[in-house]
């Protein structure tokens, strides 16, 4: 059985060959879906990645949460200690890019403690239908997750599920998926 780290390398590269037109159409397609949702409706305080390709993209979802009158919440990463916070984000509010390339909030932002969140978007590269996943590798959610006693919801490609990897015993599955045109 492939390792973690093959797997991870293999889906990504297969899906960083995406035109940019058919991720944008497919990350619409997957954000309909989770609207329909009802952990998604009955949301009040959302915590969501503002992701990068190939990832799903989110900047759709963050604003439709406004529209909606949820409050936005996105993770601050610490390296250094491999945790992470969220923080609540709100239209125009000014970002930071960190090593690892992504947009976070910067330290201005008001903490949103984990209790107040209720609906948390996990980010990851593979899953299997049962809710676990493989990350990006640095574990940042599965430690956020060890606590954490709100909703979690996966959105994936429908290639991004397979069952050629065992979860380790740190891992936590998401509660539901929400699978490219097949809600699991």
């Amino acid at each position: 059985m492939a390792t973690k780290a093959m797997l991870r390398k293999q889906i990504l590269e297969k899906l960083s060959e995406m035109d940019k037109i058919t991720y944008e159409q497919r990350s619409q397609s997957i954000a309909e879906q989770l609207f329909q949702e009802e952990t998604w409706k009955n949301a009040k305080n959302i915590g969501i990645t503002i992701a990068r390709f190939p990832e799903i993209a989110t900047q759709a979802i963050i604003e439709r949460a406004w529209q909606d009158g949820k409050t936005v919440s996105i993770p601050e990463t610490n390296n250094k200690t491999k945790n992470m916070q969220f923080r609540i984000y709100k239209d125009g509010d000014e970002l930071c890019k960190k090593a690892l390339g992504l947009y976070e909030p910067t330290e201005h932002a008001i903490i949103a403690p984990k209790t107040t969140i209720d609906l948390l978007v996990v980010p990851g590269v593979l899953f299997r239908e049962d809710g676990y996943r493989i990350g990006f590798g640095a574990g940042f959610y599965d430690r956020y997750l060890a606590d954490y006693q709100g909703n979690t919801i996966s959105l994936c490609y429908s290639n991004q599920i397979t069952l050629n990897f065992t979860p380790e015993s740190h891992d936590l599955p998401v509660q539901k998926l929400v699978i490219e045109n097949n809600m699991k």
